[in-house]
């Protein structure tokens, strides 16, 4: 995975103050500490024998080893002293780069390092927790509408109504790429519950590399009705996902709210469960590649950003799905 994208590790919520946490830059382990005026982050490994810093303590400004006591300073990485030996060694700990936005902790070893642009306001509704499958597995079942006549048959679609032929056209960006649809009629309770005007909606799927999947619905006029953001970040045994949902409905947001928060959890429910299901089948077969045609795009594409070989496909395609 390319190091020029500042990566989601933790959401800011996650982080408590003072406690030495390991989380995972891909799969590079990491040591964050947060302090009252800001948060360090340093590869988690001690020079001395490579314990992990995030097993050990903090105090007085300075990262402590749990094996044999070696401090480090958070400012400088610098090793300040070695109890055995009375005094420092020439060492230092390897720093990462940190940035607090959108609600999340992103990490890169480049400061130059692109991070995406989401929505900057507070989200109207906001969901973390935890999927027990792959990166990959977890962006496309966000981002790619086939599974929901099945998955969420009745809240998004309906797996016995008729399927109409949709166009897509997908575009590759400097950090992703973007699915535009044509419109569809509403199929699920979640869009049938909405005054007439917003029915018939838009669906534009956005992934960021590297963590990021968005789903906006463009209404007739233009205009963005609703906006899902999905931030995840890896851990060594789980995705930890942070759900971003914006509604612009009018004063019917407020009192949609409620019930809208209801739905958005049991679809992220229903998604959790598939994924686990499928990750735990996975473990049981040793499969490289699976059985894929143009219909299966966005996964495709996810698949090649996550691999570093999205220069292999083109910039530009089109394809149809039943929907």
């Amino acid at each position: 995975m390319s190091s020029n994208y500042y990566t989601p590790v933790i959401s800011v919520k996650s982080l408590l103050l003072n406690k030495p946490t390991r989380v995972w830059l891909n799969d590079i382990p990491i040591v964050l500490i947060k302090t009252q005026s800001k948060i360090t982050a340093f590869e988690d490994f001690c020079p001395h024998r490579g314990l992990a810093l995030s097993e050990g303590f903090f105090y007085d400004n300075q990262l402590h080893c749990k094996y044999h006591g070696w401090s480090f300073s958070i400012g400088s990485g610098e090793n300040t002293f070695v109890p055995v030996k009375n005094n420092k060694v020439s060492c230092k700990l390897k720093p990462i780069h940190v940035i607090e936005k959108y609600e999340q902790i992103w990490l890169s070893t480049q400061p130059e390092a692109l991070i995406p642009e989401l929505n900057p306001n507070k989200a109207h509704i906001y969901i973390t927790g935890k999927i027990n499958a792959e990166m990959t597995h977890v962006l496309e079942n966000f981002l790619e509408g086939s599974h929901t006549h099945y998955v969420h048959n009745g809240l998004v679609r309906t797996k016995n109504k008729k399927r109409n032929e949709i166009n897509a056209k997908l575009i590759q960006t400097t950090s992703g790429f973007t699915v535009t649809y044509q419109s569809e009629p509403a199929k699920g309770l979640l869009t049938q519950i909405l005054p007439k005007k917003y029915r018939s909606l838009k669906p534009v799927s956005t992934y960021l590399h590297s963590g990021v999947a968005i789903l906006t619905y463009i209404n007739h006029e233009q205009k963005e009705v609703a906006r899902f953001e999905a931030i995840l970040s890896n851990k060594e045994e789980y995705i930890h996902y942070s759900a971003r949902v914006y509604m612009h409905i009018g004063p019917l947001g407020f009192f949609l709210k409620p019930f809208a928060r209801f739905l958005f959890k049991r679809i992220i429910e229903q998604d959790k469960n598939i994924l686990e299901l499928q990750q735990q089948n996975l473990r049981l077969f040793n499969v490289k590649k699976f059985v894929t045609d143009d219909t299966d795009m966005v996964g495709k594409y996810i698949y090649a950003w996550q691999n570093a070989k999205n220069h292999e496909l083109p910039n530009e395609v089109t394809f149809n799905v039943y929907w």
